[in-house]
């Protein structure tokens, strides 16, 4: 990899970047706008800024020019085979791989020409036909949520809203899930790739979003308390907000990394290019079968994946009720996928299974502030023994939250049998069968 603090560009090569920088194209204008940022000696930060991109396009745009020139420049001839090569690893940019939005060659009337794929916007509806095949319904599926996905991006990386973060989440959560559905209608050796950068990606996302709702819990307890015993939560909130802050840290490397953005760069162009032009959809017959025929085998499997669970309840763990809370969201997720052309039931099942989830998901995340606040004590009481007598703190604050989140478990716990007896009503069988029975 070259390094270097100034890209020197001769008088022909800047007289030309001049005259480019009137182009109408945006994706001109911005690395133009770089290289002759970076021609000046603008360190990477503000030549990202002058250029209005990130700094990791910024580094990456900066070697391309150092290993190609000025052929970044010229659009027309970007050679089409090196954006459809598999990268071999998430964690390196092969050479003439591209993060822009994609570009794909077609056959034109004279001659070949690139057409650009941008970045979809976020859509009305999912739009998902009873005619479809799983192939094409996976397509429509991803697309929805991956423009959901590159909507919060931005503000996930300014970390003002801690919503921004859980909705950019959640839209990788149901692209993830919907692997398990559509994923069997393509190649699994090019989907195994797109699985691998949202799994990447949905991690660096949930460790922080799991220590935001910790906190924000904390926090809400905290204000609680008497105002004279509030102080002696502080030592335990500080610890998780350093927490928060290296892991957030960690995910904004991760969204702003070469890897990161190569996946979103291909998993785009897979969603929208020409199925003819990828040629990634499986001849296994599997994508031959229609929504309106699949969807119901697909309800009822899922129904019950939930209801085997039965057997076990009475005795649960609540590992096993973290378990079954997956199950619920993969059924409730399923539903979602393809709302539009159920009956209006599905909208009754999906609050129904919704309020299941939330429900064992408090339960997941109490149990797992226990964990947490137990590891808190033990180390703390440790250093507290090597301080003086006097500068020591009373531990009393911490250990009453830890017995009010053992509390909150157990009655999460013993209240869920009743919520499962809703589930199990012939009602909901009833539901379920009236929203399957449009297709």
């Amino acid at each position: 990899m070259v390094h270097m603090s100034i890209i020197p560009l001769s008088d022909d090569q800047k007289r030309i970047l001049l005259d480019l920088s009137q182009s109408e194209s945006e994706l001109l204008i911005h690395r133009v706008r770089l290289i002759l940022a970076y021609a000046e000696g603008k360190p990477t930060m503000q030549a990202a800024l002058d250029a209005g991109i990130s700094r990791g396009r910024a580094r990456f745009w900066k070697r391309q020019f150092l290993l190609r020139g000025m052929r970044i420049f010229n659009l027309d001839t970007i050679d089409s085979t090196t954006i459809n090569e598999p990268t071999s690893s998430l964690n390196a940019t092969p050479v003439g791989a591209l993060v822009e939005p994609p570009s794909v060659e077609v056959d034109g009337s004279d001659s070949k020409i690139q057409v650009e794929i941008p970045y979809p916007k976020p859509l009305q509806s999912i739009g998902v036909n009873p005619d479809d095949t799983l192939a094409q319904a996976g397509r429509k599926v991803w697309l929805y949520h991956f423009a959901l996905m590159l909507r919060h991006e931005e503000g996930t990386l300014l970390g003002e809203n801690i919503e921004e973060l859980h909705d950019m989440r959640v839209a990788t959560r149901r692209m993830r899930t919907a692997f398990d559905i559509f994923g069997p209608a393509f190649d699994p050796r090019i989907m195994k790739r797109y699985l691998k950068g949202l799994r990447t990606t949905g991690r660096v996302l949930g460790e922080v979003r799991d220590m935001d709702v910790l906190l924000e819990n904390a926090m809400s307890y905290q204000g609680k308390m008497k105002e004279i015993k509030r102080p002696g939560l502080e030592p335990l909130l500080s610890e998780w907000k350093q927490t928060i802050d290296k892991k957030r840290s960690k995910l904004t490397k991760h969204l702003q990394s070469e890897a990161y953005h190569n996946f979103r760069y291909n998993f785009n162009l897979f969603l929208q290019a020409p199925e003819n032009i990828n040629d990634m959809i499986s001849k296994n017959g599997v994508i031959n079968s229609r929504v309106r025929d699949i969807v119901p085998i697909l309800v009822y499997s899922r129904y019950a994946a939930v209801r085997a669970y039965d057997a076990i309840l009475p005795t649960a763990s609540v590992t096993q009720l973290h378990a079954l809370r997956i199950e619920f969201k993969k059924f409730r997720y399923l539903l979602e996928y393809f709302k539009e052309i159920l009956g209006d039931s599905a909208g009754q099942a999906i609050s129904e299974l919704k309020q299941l989830q939330d429900h064992l998901g408090e339960l997941h995340d109490a149990d797992v502030a226990c964990q947490l606040v137990r590891e808190f004590v033990k180390d703390w009481e440790e250093d507290q023994i090597g301080k003086p007598i006097p500068e020591r703190l009373n531990p009393e604050p911490i250990v009453t939250y830890l017995a009010y989140l053992h509390a909150e478990r157990y009655r999460l716990i013993i209240s869920f049998p009743e919520l499962w007896k809703k589930f199990s009503r012939p009602e909901f069988r009833q539901i379920i069968a009236q929203a399957i029975s449009l297709l």
